[in-house]
């Protein structure tokens, strides 16, 4: 066990990736564990992004005075907003210090109050994803803060069980609901999705009907969304439809409603996804056939994905409306 503030040197951290939560009480506490971990690495001669939200990025910054000149910074609302982005933004991250002798950490908080439930699940989603994304890789360091006085117990429960080890009271302890040895959490992909809470467009399709689903697309977002609304609606159902057609049994059948603020999108069909990571890696190219989910969560505010043998596939998207 260790105790903050994180030791400046740590061969761990260097050997591998090192994927910690930090469960704290309120502004001080945050800012008083964040620093030090920022100090740790600038003393090490270490690169560290952070990547969480307002205010606390700027409390952050106001504690770290002129080291806050030597962090990188980025808005974990912007860059979160549909979690399935985060991986990416943490790859690049990786990609750009991979090959550098200096060490490298990180700071990601995905889940915060007023976070809404589906949000949450994916967040979640995306802590377990971060062990298979990041395991086999170069060796760094990223702590995940959680504010153990705003978000509820089963929040903090499954995060204990997506990090090997969790920071409580400012005692390094491993994780006892982790999945060891050196398995990783497997992502819930077999976890049931909400009801629809009102009335639900139902459209059959198959390749010959993928110009007529569009039209119905169109015909359903326009009197919700502005133009550029309706168009990344048609764009995400064009490319869930298509790899339906390719990849889930040549049709599926497309789902439409609307839920408070946003325009859902849900496609189904008789396929199975295997890589826990589609969508997330962001791929060499853009045709072919092979970026539909990558396309979709960068369009989609949600992305949520639920495969198994026996039942299939469904991807749902929210797409926030705007109003023209």
């Amino acid at each position: 066990m260790s105790r903050l503030p994180f030791a400046a040197q740590d061969p761990v951290a260097a050997e591998s990736f090192r994927h910690e939560a930090f469960l704290y009480s309120g502004d001080e506490h945050f800012v008083a564990g964040t620093s030090a971990f920022v100090r740790g690495a600038l003393e090490a001669d270490e690169a560290v992004l952070v990547a969480v939200i307002e205010p606390r990025a700027t409390l952050l910054r106001d504690a770290l005075g002129r080291d806050a000149e030597s962090v990188g910074f980025l808005d974990m609302e912007t860059v979160g907003r549909n979690p399935a982005r985060i991986i990416p933004a943490w790859q690049d991250w990786v990609d750009r210090h991979a090959c550098d002798a200096r060490g490298f950490r990180g700071i990601g908080e995905p889940i915060w109050a007023g976070r809404t439930p589906s949000e949450v699940a994916e967040c979640h989603q995306h802590e377990v994803l971060l062990n298979t994304a990041f395991d086999d890789g170069p060796g760094w360091w990223l702590l995940c803060p959680y504010d153990a006085d705003a978000l509820s117990g089963p929040v903090i429960e499954r995060a204990h069980a997506a990090h090997p080890h969790v920071f409580v009271d400012d005692i390094r302890t491993p994780s006892a609901s982790y999945p060891h040895p050196g398995s990783g959490a497997r992502p819930a992909f077999d976890e049931p999705l909400e009801e629809p809470p009102g009335p639900v467009w139902e459209i059959f399709f198959d390749l010959a009907s993928l110009g007529e689903l569009r039209d119905r697309v169109a015909e359903f977002a326009e009197p919700a969304v502005d133009k550029r609304g309706t168009d990344n609606a048609v764009l995400v159902v064009s490319e869930l439809a298509a790899n339906s057609i390719k990849y889930g049994g040549g049709a599926g059948i497309l789902r439409l409603w609307r839920d408070g603020l946003s325009l859902v999108c849900e496609v189904r069909d008789n396929g199975v996804i295997t890589d826990p990571l589609a969508g997330r890696r962001r791929p060499s190219v853009l045709v072919g056939g092979k970026a539909g989910l990558w396309i979709a969560n960068q369009v989609c505010d949600l992305l949520q994905i639920r495969s198994a043998p026996g039942r299939g596939t469904t991807v749902r998207a929210r797409l926030g409306i705007t109003g023209h």
